[in-house]
């Protein structure tokens, strides 16, 4: 399986505006939305207790066959599937907030508590990587994606976010 790797040393070859939205920073849904110029929805495939890949718990710092809390969504528009995301954290750490996310964007609750208290830095965001492998979830292809670690309140286990650019206008002519 490819090896994740930092965006600045990966992305050179990618076309707009997939090389914008692998590199940005912000709201992911926010800027998906403005993209196709419609509403996007966030459906659950999997939110709870479960297993994590091999590079997962290498992110998180855990150890082979602990138990996390998984979340795997897609984000739609206009009946469509535009990303594939899986979050990932050690299960004693989430947040019950998180738990309770149902059809609500991750990134969105990410973003809003930071916006609430910046002069707290509540939440933070490690570089972005990416790398072109399937999601691990609806049997998708292998596409571009990103990740990153957010940590969510100082001293806490970090949020691993992953999200893979599966629409076919994301995909390299």
């Amino acid at each position: 399986m490819p090896r994740w790797q930092p965006v600045t040393l990966a992305g050179v070859y990618l076309d707009d505006p997939l090389r914008t939205l692998i590199g940005s920073r912000d709201s992911l849904t926010a800027r998906l939305s403005r993209l196709v110029a419609a509403p996007v929805t966030v459906s659950v495939h999997h939110q709870g207790a479960g297993r994590a890949r091999r590079d997962e718990l290498a992110a998180l710092g855990l150890p082979a066959g602990q138990r996390v809390w998984r979340r795997e969504v897609t984000l739609e528009a206009n009946g469509e599937v535009l990303v594939a995301a899986r979050s990932v954290m050690a299960l004693e750490a989430c947040p019950p907030w998180m738990a309770r996310l149902g059809t609500r964007a991750l990134g969105h609750q990410l973003f809003a508590r930071s916006a609430r208290a910046p002069q707290k830095a509540i939440v933070r965001r490690s570089r972005l990587e990416m790398r072109h492998a399937a999601p691990g979830f609806l049997s998708l292809p292998a596409m571009w994606g990103r990740r990153s670690l957010f940590t969510l309140a100082a001293g806490r286990p970090p949020l691993l976010v992953q999200e893979y650019f599966v629409h076919e206008r994301f995909r390299r002519r």
